[in-house]
């Protein structure tokens, strides 16, 4: 995969590093995930509008950006982004990316915004320093990145699609009516709603397999996870994390409820857990409704600061850290 490719997914990961890849609802169109082709396992996305707009989001990931290298705020990624690959994501609402996860060489992204299609190109061709060789797929003009391993496609006035060649061919595709997202995932990345950031993916049977059955607790239930969701948002002032689970069955699920209330009410009764830790845990809401099972959390960014503040040096010392 290209620089400058790479930079164009540091810079969306960096934004979703607190879920962990965006509401649909101001988009105009064929919403972002219904584009995801039937290939992809996974789908992640980020709404840039409502994060760049709140100071206590850009706070905690401009402190993430802090212990990188370079650059050490967003605006600085985001501003060597758009020098060297002329994108500038400040112009989208919306990025979906999706892809395999055991392959290096499919992934796409999905920009849905307001942008002069042509002004966008002549920035990209000023930044690579020389003209988008292009070419017709499906009625659509196809521009070429990176020696050909990339390319670049407008679906719309407002929808751009990136990433490798043939994840791009996908996606057109889906628009001509192939197969999209399989269903687990889908309903999976839907169950988190509106949320500003949000990852939805497939569990691989190798990893289900290597869940221990037999603890002090089961979690013989577990293996029977079909998909796995996360997601961040913001409630008022509170930061909202969300985890969904969608096992094979209700009975799965329940079992899995009943694991996760054993497993709080032992935590309580261990001698050296800071306060902190419980106090994380009683915050913990989890629910179960028929194959779903969502654990909840809410705190301010004050709270968490100082949680992290506090527990920094434990967990330090757990992995054997702490000088």
């Amino acid at each position: 995969m290209g620089r400058k490719v790479v930079l164009l997914f540091l810079a969306i990961a960096l934004v979703a590093g607190l879920g962990g890849v965006i509401g649909c609802g101001e988009a105009k169109g064929t919403a972002a995930i219904d584009l995801v082709p039937q290939t992809a396992d996974f789908a992640a996305s980020v709404n840039l509008n409502r994060i760049f707009a709140d100071d206590d989001v850009m706070d905690i990931i401009n402190e993430i950006a802090a212990n990188l290298e370079e650059p050490k705020t967003v605006d600085e990624l985001l501003d060597q982004v758009k020098g060297e690959t002329g994108i500038d994501l400040r112009d989208f609402s919306e990025v979906l990316i999706f892809g395999e996860i055991e392959s290096e060489n499919y992934f796409g992204i999905i920009v849905k915004g307001d942008f002069d299609q042509e002004a966008l190109i002549e920035s990209i061709e000023s930044a690579a320093g020389e003209e988008l060789p292009s070419s017709d797929y499906r009625g659509y003009q196809i521009y070429s990145l990176d020696n050909n391993e990339a390319a670049l496609c407008f679906l719309n006035g407002n929808t751009v699609l990136g990433g490798s060649r043939v994840a791009v061919k996908d996606a057109i595709d889906v628009e001509k009516g192939a197969p999209s997202l399989d269903e687990p995932i889908y309903d999976t990345y839907s169950a988190l709603g509106d949320a500003w950031v949000k990852v939805a993916t497939a569990l691989p049977a190798e990893v289900t397999g290597e869940i221990p059955e037999e603890l002090p607790i089961s979690f013989a239930s577990f293996q029977n996870i079909e998909a796995i969701g996360i997601s961040f948002n913001k409630v008022g002032v509170n930061l909202s994390l969300q985890l969904k689970l969608l096992f094979t069955d209700s009975a799965s699920a329940e079992d899995a409820k009943g694991a996760f209330d054993a497993l709080t009410g032992i935590l309580a009764f261990l001698p050296d857990l800071p306060d902190d830790v419980m106090e994380i845990v009683d915050r913990l809401n989890v629910d179960q409704s028929g194959s779903w099972i969502t654990v909840s959390f809410e705190a301010t960014k004050a709270e968490i600061q100082a949680w992290a503040q506090d527990l920094g040096p434990v967990f330090q010392d757990i992995g054997g850290l702490a000088p």
